[in-house]
């Protein structure tokens, strides 16, 4: 086990989507394989105070939308032989292992600490780089290789929920000017989100400041939404649900339909 120095100063929160991918690695059904998960949430300290929002319904959004992130990642690397995926604020992400190794180069982007603790159940290579950076830093994006933008891949992951709304529109602006016609995949969470989600997370030290409407809040960021998954509507037999038609119409009628929605959007060029 790690000890407890390496997570000071690290958010906590960090740990919760290892270990919703450490348990659904080792469901018989599970959506996807993720052996790093379950060695690295082995080797780390759980915080038992996380135990106040973790629990199935969270396993389950964080694992579907592990899986639509990866399809969206695994599709880009298929078209894009000369590809590359960036994470921004990647935590502890194993997706690199799950669809991208010996296929794209890929690069994981987070705060000092966080890629500290990364350094301690992971190792980069020449494919497979990490860099020490905020992502709301401009220099970090001269360190992304000169390749065609329309080859890049950004995931955005479980991260904008904690920028305010400003943030976010500065972050995608520099992203436009610098990477134009780039993809950028990432989740947002509605309404519903917020009542299920924020006051939890606020009582852990890291508040939720940015929530949607729906996708066009995204598309006002300056970025072409190109497909939308609404997290709930996916793989419905996780949530225990039976897709009939009464459901269909309910859902697609209130705000469920917007409760997280992954986008695959295209940076619009800053012209």
């Amino acid at each position: 086990m790690a000890s407890s120095d390496l997570l000071t100063g690290v958010p906590r929160t960090l740990l919760i989507p290892l270990r919703a991918r450490a348990e659904e690695h080792a469901r018989i059904n599970a959506l996807f394989r993720d052996p790093q998960a379950l060695d690295w949430f082995q080797s780390l300290l759980w915080d038992a105070e996380l135990e106040t929002w973790y629990d199935w319904r969270y396993q389950v959004c964080i694992s579907v939308r592990t899986k639509l992130l990866d399809n969206i990642a695994a599709q880009h690397i298929a078209v894009h032989p000369n590809s590359l995926v960036v994470e921004l604020g990647a935590g502890l992400s194993s997706r690199y292992y799950r669809v991208g190794e010996g296929k794209t180069q890929w690069i994981e982007l987070d705060l000092p600490q966080v890629i500290n603790v990364r350094l301690s159940v992971d190792s980069p290579t020449s494919e497979h780089r990490f860099l020490a950076a905020s992502v709301l830093d401009r220099d970090w994006m001269d360190e992304i290789p000169t390749i065609k933008h329309e080859n890049i891949l950004f995931i955005a992951e479980g991260l904008f929920y904690y920028f305010e709304e400003s943030e976010v529109r500065q972050l995608v602006e520099r992203l436009r000017e610098r990477f134009g016609n780039a993809k950028l995949a990432l989740d947002v969470g509605g309404i519903v989100f917020k009542q299920f989600n924020a006051n939890k997370a606020a009582r852990l030290g890291a508040p939720m400041k940015w929530f949607v409407e729906d996708e066009r809040d995204v598309a006002a960021l300056g970025l072409s939404v190109e497909k939308v998954f609404p997290l709930l509507d996916c793989y419905p037999e996780r949530w225990g649900l039976v897709p009939w038609i009464g459901w269909w119409l309910i859902f697609w009628r209130s705000p469920l339909r917007n409760f997280c929605l992954i986008l695959e959007t295209k940076l619009n060029p800053v012209n």
